[in-house]
């Protein structure tokens, strides 16, 4: 448990305590603290950039001023300095100032071989794990056409590192080539509802491919759950690290955080979530969400008649990973322990962060 807690503060340390906002005009609805300029530091991270300038860094994408809808953010680097203006219509605007960009060109200067890596949404170790993750499947047919493990030469009651196993449906695969053995997981459901939106994939482990043919010849690498045969494969794709900006959804959103990635009774900042909520929506990876509990039931005490309380904003989640019909989201803020059940939906634009 110590363990945990000590991951959860250092996670909290990317995020700015709220402070002051400026008394200037801004665009509608954008919150702002006092800081005017800022120099980026190796080990820092746009969610917390932004929170030096924003009470609410999702709304970093409306001021900034170069580029409104930036999607990319490795323009930003340790050096350059994040500046706070005030554009030709009084409105404030952030813009970057960077020792690798010549004049007014907008060309970016090459940078020295051993310069540092672009800064990072967040703090990357905490999403890292499920980039790769298995994700979702639509059902259990399409789950029963996966390659799968067949048979062992040396029967056992569960594989580890190191065993030989033999696989179906691998004919075309390359020596060398990797893939995730995976589980049927719980069916997920839109919160409230019945309504099926697929599987949760459960993460056994991963083997690679020592022999192609009909009968592939397969070696577990990586055993993190019981592995026996009949269980499934996907085929593993190495992804580049995350960059997300953080930003609101395009689109209203209302949904419901229905699956955890772990067996905590509640949830807490860095952990990750699973939300009803995908690409049909509109949501993207680097969409902030807030998290509400609907409102207790108390007594009127005038009336004495059932008095509903309204929902409590008890923290955020950030959008990493999305599918169809859910996403992947980790938790930024909280105020409360986080639990499955509890309604996620854009953020007001007025509102002043779960810190207040």
């Amino acid at each position: 448990m110590r363990k945990h807690i000590w991951r959860n503060v250092v996670f909290c340390l990317g995020l700015s305590a709220l402070a002051p906002t400026i008394a200037q005009a801004a665009p509608s609805g954008v919150q702002w603290r006092t800081q005017h300029t800022y120099i980026v530091k190796r080990g820092d991270t746009l969610w917390g950039i932004a929170g030096h300038f924003l009470v609410h860094p999702w709304q970093w994408p409306q001021i900034w001023h170069k580029n409104p809808y930036i999607k990319n953010p490795n323009l930003i680097y340790p050096g350059d300095r994040i500046v706070l203006r005030y554009g030709t219509n009084g409105q404030p605007e952030l813009s970057l100032e960077s020792p690798f960009r010549s004049g007014t060109s907008g060309v970016v200067e090459l940078r020295p071989k051993m310069s540092q890596e672009a800064v990072p949404s967040i703090s990357t170790g905490e999403v890292m794990p499920f980039l790769g993750s298995p994700g979702v499947i639509a059902s259990k047919k399409a789950f029963a056409q996966l390659p799968y493990l067949a048979a062992a030469a040396q029967q056992r009651p569960a594989y580890t590192a190191g065993n030989t196993l033999y696989a179906v449906g691998l004919e075309h695969a390359p020596v060398g080539a990797r893939y995730q053995v995976v589980a049927l997981g719980p069916e997920l459901f839109r919160g409230g509802s019945k309504h099926a939106l697929g599987y949760a994939l459960e993460d056994l482990g991963e083997i690679v491919v020592t022999h192609s043919g009909p009968h592939a010849a397969v070696e577990v690498s990586n055993a993190r759950k019981e592995i026996n045969l009949g269980e499934r494969l996907i085929p593993i794709h190495k992804a580049a690290a995350p960059h997300f900006f953080p930003s609101a959804p395009t689109h209203p959103v209302n949904g419901h955080i229905i699956a955890q990635l772990d067996g905590y009774p509640e949830l807490m900042v860095g952990q990750v979530v699973i939300v009803d909520q995908g690409e049909t929506e509109g949501l993207h990876p680097g969409n902030i969400l807030q998290i509400q509990r609907a409102g207790a039931e108390t007594t009127n005490a005038v009336t004495g008649k059932p008095f509903a309380l309204p929902p409590q904003k008890i923290g955020d989640v950030m959008i990493f990973r999305d599918f169809p019909t859910v996403s992947y989201a980790v938790i930024t803020t909280a105020t409360h322990g986080i639990r499955v059940g509890d309604q996620v939906s854009s953020p007001e634009p007025t509102d002043l962060g779960a810190g207040k």
